[in-house]
């Protein structure tokens, strides 16, 4: 099914957006693939990002800290929403009406915890700033020579005017 899906390229101002979004604390250092996640899709001008990612991508806490770092590096903040932010007015049987001891920051189930396993194993591969990016280009070029298909819908024209700061004074 996944098959059929696009897939954005790998952008080295994304990669400069995430490297922000962890310098800036917004997403910890041990979360490079959360970082790259929101910057790849901020990058390429994605109208929303939807995860149920509440420690890192959606959490209300952090949302604005995330759009003032979009902002800041010039880009205009991608929309991080839940599945059930998103989808307002379908009934989910997640909804805490329907089940009220449902929490949505403690909420768990088998195939988020093996994304969350996997996830953690890759981060734990990359220490340093930029490899993961390396490596998530390496895997774009061999899924290229393996037929997939990349696009990318980064227009440097939309990128929002960025003040200078005064640090080097």
């Amino acid at each position: 099914m996944v098959s059929q899906l696009t897939v954005l390229e790998v952008l080295p101002e994304a990669n400069v957006l995430a490297q922000k979004l962890i310098d800036a604390g917004t997403v910890p250092r041990n979360s490079e693939l959360d970082a790259q996640h929101i910057a790849i899709a901020t990058a390429h001008g994605v109208d929303y990002l939807v995860s149920w990612n509440h420690k890192h991508i959606v959490n209300k806490n952090k949302r604005e800290h995330i759009n003032s770092i979009c902002q800041e590096v010039g880009f205009q903040p991608t929309i991080l929403c839940t599945p059930m932010e998103l989808m307002e007015d379908i009934q989910m049987k997640e909804t805490p009406e329907k089940q009220p001891e449902f929490d949505p920051e403690t909420y768990t189930n088998p195939i988020l915890e093996e994304c969350y396993r996997i996830k953690a194993e890759i981060s734990a591969k990359f220490k340093k700033p930029g490899e993961l990016y390396a490596y998530l280009k390496a895997m774009q070029e061999e899924d290229k020579r393996n037929g997939i298909k990349y696009v990318s819908y980064y227009d440097p024209s939309k990128r929002l005017p960025v003040e200078e700061s005064d640090d080097d004074d």
